[in-house]
C-alpha cells in the first residue's frame, strides 16, 4: 500500500506556494470521506484551490483501484499534480477504523 503515493515529488514551488496560500482567505469547498480515505477542496481565494487527499491502509480495494477513483475525484493524474505537503503518519488515523497509518498529500491547483 502506498507505493504510488511514495514515489510523489514536492513541487519546487511548495514553500512559494505554501506561503502564498497561508495568507489567502479559505474557503471549504467539497468533501468527499470513505472508511479508508478523504478528499477535501478548499478555494484559496485569488490563487487557486488546495485539494488535501488522506489515505488509509485500512483500504478493502486495492491501491490500482483507489488510485483511479482518487484522479476521476480531483481531476488530474497524480504524477502530474503540483504537490505541496506529502507526509507518511505512522499512527491510525482517527476517522479511519482499523487504520494503522496514514499518508496525506496536499495538491495545488492555481487558476489558469
Amino acid at each position: 500500500m502506498f507505493e504510488t503515493f511514495k514515489n510523489l515529488k514536492i513541487s519546487g514551488r511548495a514553500e512559494e506556494i505554501m506561503a502564498a496560500v497561508s495568507g489567502a482567505d479559505l474557503t471549504c469547498g467539497s468533501r468527499n470521506y470513505t472508511a479508508a480515505s478523504g478528499i477535501v477542496t478548499m478555494a484559496a481565494h485569488g490563487l487557486g484551490e488546495v485539494i488535501c487527499v488522506t489515505v488509509g491502509d485500512s483500504a478493502e480495494e486495492s491501491e490500482e483501484e483507489m488510485i483511479v477513483d482518487l484522479e476521476e475525484l480531483i481531476e488530474c493524474r497524480l504524477e502530474d499534480a503540483e504537490i505541496i505537503i506529502h507526509e507518511e503518519c505512522n499512527w491510525p488515523h482517527p476517522r479511519m477504523k482499523g487504520s494503522t497509518r496514514f499518508i496525506q498529500v496536499e495538491i495545488f491547483k492555481g487558476y489558469v
